[in-house]
């Protein structure tokens, strides 16, 4: 892959995340619980919390109690990005973005559409970007969109 990957979860290695100097961008994936250690030991280390949720009506209200008790009040900047959306039901991503903004939470406008694609890629040692055959191109762009909403957003 083109970049670095580790795998860490230790809360008292990621407390010092802010000491890494040899990277422009750090990526962290944690647990989404509020008891999630390792989300506790990084939210007030980062500058920007992207939060993946399916939109699922128990997953999304779970998310929002994350939000306003862990995510909020450290006052870190962050959107929550609907993912393994089922491409046969759009409507219910839109509905949980819709729910999302009326609790006050921003979110993506973008969202990750699932498909079977994502299942073979990672055995083949490639991003999104680079894969072939059915649903990849769309798959792809989805990607695309999160990733000029985001620059938007940075710049």
């Amino acid at each position: 892959m083109p970049f670095d990957m580790v795998q860490e979860s230790n809360p008292n290695l990621l407390n010092q995340l802010k000491k890494v100097k040899d990277y422009e961008l750090v990526v962290v994936d944690t647990a989404p619980s509020r008891e999630s250690k390792a989300l506790k030991a990084v939210i007030e280390k980062v500058d920007y919390v992207v939060m993946p949720s399916k939109p699922a009506s128990l997953d999304i209200q779970a998310l929002i109690h994350t939000v306003k008790t862990l995510v909020a009040p450290a006052k870190v900047t962050h959107r929550i990005l609907l993912t393994i959306v089922d491409p046969r039901s759009i409507g219910d991503a839109l509905d949980a973005q819709e729910s999302l903004m009326e609790a006050g939470i921003p979110v993506f406008s973008s969202f990750i559409r699932s498909y079977k694609i994502y299942e073979r890629i990672p055995d083949e040692g490639i991003s999104i970007v680079q894969a072939t055959g059915k649903n990849a191109g769309v798959a792809a762009s989805d990607y695309r969109k999160l990733a000029d909403e985001l620059l938007r957003e940075w710049n």
